[in-house]
């Protein structure tokens, strides 16, 4: 890629030996213009090229030149942060770490953000306090860097307080709380986090924090049922928010292979299990979003090549199922109509109404038959019947509309009517 900046597009070039002389100048003069080059442009490079150029520069740093690569400090890179100072980090001494806590306590919010990135790699516990402090700062990569650190350095005071946040009733706190928690890095914050996600009413954001620091598919059979069926939740959350939250890098960073890959093996051993309309309906909406994916190229176009052959072997994974396979799925998703959770039942129908599968259309009517059924599941079943020209099959419509007393939902339901008639 040519850049502005000869020295920036050198280190960014095939040319080996020109990349290393151009990280060495970049370091030693030091060139902020070549430095800011890089970083203004960081968004239009691929991964495989950032990372080499990560490394070029990490290796031109020494002893010698240390006091010049604070210099570059004055401009953060999240891409290149963990390479600078994880080099520096190798000559780390107590002058050292002084100069670092106090660039954390008194540099502007970029300069900070290396400085806690250093304390990732470099134990100090004097650091802790003014960590917990800048793990609530506005500036992202500050507050990413600073939860990590914390995490490195095993601080049991801010762990304990951003698991309590996990409580709030305030949505925001509780992303502010998982996110921390994602980048502390303790396996054992996993439940709480799935426990406050499922109670948010921002449940993609949460399952996103939760999928970037633990292996989802590896809690799809634990031992204990609440534990299973959160995580499952978890994973049907990241299959919604997939292109809509997240790019699809998130296809390998959330192992979205590794997770279907389970979900059709345990499906596989035991297909009339107690979850297995979940798993039907996992599986029908991961194939259905893989799909879209692929047929519609608006969603990769842009993608580099390790994404793209993650989509396709993602999508051969779902085809190469039989169809004996997808008409059980077909079948064992009406299951999910007949349990207690609402929000199952609700994911459920979006599905059938995704995929207008008739074969539900008695177990919609018979849901609309509980008179303790809520007010949002009778909407989505109506919507859904409506959609499949099934309306007609409703015996008891307006005893069915009188349970809806929300104006709001009352209103979306008579529009459905309206636009059948």
């Amino acid at each position: 890629m040519i850049l502005p900046n000869n020295r920036a597009s050198e280190l960014l070039g095939k040319d080996k030996n020109k990349a290393a002389k151009a990280a060495e100048h970049i370091i030693n003069t030091p060139d902020i213009e070549a430095w800011k080059c890089l970083i203004d442009n960081a968004d239009y490079l691929f991964g495989y090229i950032k990372e080499k150029a990560g490394k070029f520069l990490a290796k031109a740093i020494n002893k010698d030149n240390i006091e010049k690569v604070f210099s570059l400090f004055s401009y953060h890179s999240y891409d290149w942060d963990g390479y600078l100072v994880q080099a520096l980090s190798d000559y780390s001494d107590e002058n050292l770490n002084i100069k670092f806590l106090e660039l954390l306590k008194t540099g502007t919010d970029q300069e900070k953000a290396y400085a806690a990135k250093y304390f990732c790699f470099v134990d100090d516990k004097n650091a802790a306090s003014v960590l917990f402090d800048t793990a609530k700062s506005d500036f992202q990569p500050l507050k990413i860097n600073s939860a990590e650190a914390l995490g490195n350095l095993k601080d049991e005071f801010s762990y304990n307080y951003f698991i309590g946040k996990l409580q709030s009733l305030d949505d925001w706190d509780k992303i502010e709380a998982a996110q921390f928690l994602a980048n502390y890095g303790n396996k054992n914050a996993a439940v709480p986090m799935l426990k406050a996600m499922s109670e948010s009413g921002m449940k993609e954001h949460i399952a996103g924090e939760i999928a970037g620091f633990i292996n989802l598919f590896e809690f799809f059979e634990n031992p204990d049922m609440e534990i299973q069926l959160l995580t499952l939740e978890a994973f049907d959350n990241i299959l919604s928010g997939m292109a809509e939250i997240w790019p699809l890098t998130v296809l390998i960073d959330f192992k979205i292979y590794e997770c279907i890959d389970k979900l059709i093996e345990i499906t596989n051993k035991n297909p009339d299990s107690l979850l297995s309309g979940k798993y039907a309906q996992l599986l029908l909406k991961a194939r259905t979003k893989v799909i879209l994916f692929v047929e519609n190229s608006q969603y990769t176009f842009d993608e580099e090549k390790a994404i793209l052959n993650e989509l396709e072997e993602i999508y051969h994974l779902l085809v190469s199922e039989n169809e004996e396979f997808w008409n059980k799925q077909y079948e064992n998703i009406n299951k999910e109509l007949m349990e207690a959770d609402s929000k199952r039942k609700i994911s459920a129908i979006s599905i059938i109404n995704e995929l207008e599968l008739k074969d539900s259309v008695p177990y919609l009517i018979k849901l609309l038959s509980n008179v303790s059924e809520s007010e949002m599941i009778i909407c989505e079943s109506i919507m859904t019947l409506a959609k499949m020209n099934h309306l007609n099959d409703i015996s008891n419509m307006n005893e069915v509309l009188s349970r809806v007393e929300n104006q709001n939902i009352a209103a979306i339901i008579k529009s459905a009517l309206d636009i059948t008639k």
